[in-house]
């Protein structure tokens, strides 16, 4: 009995043996089921908007969050002062003193490098004013149609309402009717959209004024004026020409070019016109017969890489002078433009005035003058998008002219 019990544990322990030192079999890879789908018919199932309740309306019109009043000077100061490029711009001329001031050639290329970086700083003030000063004009366009838009839908809710009345005592609804209700949910519609892009304007524009951990809204403060003043073309390129600071920018490099700093100014010189970007990094690369094709990108050649300077700043005032002239004229052009949106404004209004007349003699014309008003309001809108087209040109020219900002964003 113990030699079988014997005999069967020696075999157990060799059979676990032989089990521990197989290799476990390496596992199958895994293979995905291609999926299969039924096929059908082609029904699509349209949007369930059913839990929508039509009856009470959105309150698209009205903000709870507190208005921050901002005129258009507190804004280009604001903007050209907390430019972030400017700023870092600054940081980085003002955290790389010159190692070796003893020396010449250290010397005038860090004066160089100074004046490159205030004038890249001025430039990106310059944009930065441009750029907070159209978001400002465009936030205030969008907040007076706002108003003009929650009048609107008033008179028009007023008119359907009238409607909805003559239906109920049997009459047949007229297109004109039915014209009104799409009006009704078109403008319903119109004033979200709005809304919505109030509220994007506000957020883009607090950026650039570093204005974003303040809570609510920026009510523009400043009205626009349309003036009957003339814009002469030939002075605001000489304005533009003379203190543009990109344009100065060339200008301070022709001016500090010499042995010591020919090589600083190359890599400037191909950090403003990245295809010559290219061409320098080339010539370290390919063979040296490369920079034959390209003089002014030879090592010491003073003299030719100021006359490309030269060239580069004419080709510049000439592209600064047409793209200015363009401006002007559309300036102008615009400026029309609002006269004709105000002259129709006028007639609207006289109607509404005519109207009201009738009204007040006990004529029926209750209907007529609720559309007067509609189409007075449409106009005073048309006026409000044409004003600020206009303004936002003036913007832009004056931007063109370099006028926004100087060193610090103070005028």
């Amino acid at each position: 009995m113990r030699r079988g019990l014997l005999s069967i544990a020696v075999l157990i322990v060799a059979l676990a043996g032989t089990v521990g030192c197989r290799s476990a079999p390496p596992p199958r890879p895994y293979e995905p089921v291609p999926a299969t789908l039924p096929q059908v018919a082609r029904q699509l199932a349209l949007p369930d908007v059913s839990l929508i309740d039509d009856a009470v309306p959105q309150p698209v019109g009205v903000s709870v969050e507190p208005y921050h009043q901002l005129s258009a000077e507190e804004c280009r100061h604001l903007a050209c002062t907390n430019a972030a490029a400017a700023i870092l711009i600054d940081n980085m001329a003002a955290d790389k003193p010159d190692p070796f001031p003893w020396l010449k050639s250290h010397s005038s290329a860090d004066r160089l490098r100074v004046i490159t970086a205030r004038n890249l700083s001025n430039e990106a003030r310059l944009r930065s004013a441009a750029a907070a000063l159209e978001l400002y004009y465009k936030l205030q366009e969008a907040e007076l149609l706002s108003d003009v838009l929650a009048t609107s839908q008033a008179e028009v809710d007023k008119l359907v309402e009238s409607g909805k009345v003559m239906a109920d005592r049997g009459f047949t609804e007229s297109a004109d009717y039915l014209k009104l209700r799409q009006q009704q949910i078109e403008l319903r519609a119109d004033r979200a959209k709005l809304q919505n892009g109030i509220r994007r304007i506000n957020v883009e524009l607090k950026v650039l004024l570093r204005l974003d951990t303040t809570a609510g809204r920026i009510l523009p403060s400043d009205a626009i004026h349309v003036n009957s003043e003339s814009l002469n073309a030939d002075q605001a390129v000489q304005v533009a020409i003379a203190g543009r600071p990109d344009l100065e920018l060339l200008r301070d490099l022709i001016r500090g070019l010499d042995a010591s700093t020919v090589a600083a100014v190359r890599q400037t010189f191909a950090g403003l016109v990245p295809p010559l970007g290219a061409v320098t990094a080339a010539t370290r690369i390919f063979a040296p017969g490369f920079r034959a094709l390209f003089p002014m990108l030879a090592d010491g050649d003073v003299e030719g890489l100021r006359r490309q300077l030269q060239l580069h700043l004419a080709d510049r005032e000439r592209e600064v002078a047409k793209d200015l002239r363009a401006t002007v004229d559309e300036w102008y052009m615009q400026r029309e433009l609002v006269s004709v949106a105000r002259r129709r404004q006028a007639l609207e209004a006289e109607r509404v005035r005519e109207l009201t007349v009738k009204k007040s003699k006990g004529a029926s014309v209750e209907t007529e003058y609720r559309r007067a008003l509609i189409d007075k309001l449409t106009a005073d809108a048309n006026v409000i998008r044409e004003a600020v087209k206009w303004k936002q040109i003036d913007v832009r020219a004056r931007r063109e002219m370099g006028l926004l900002c100087t060193v610090n964003g103070c005028r």
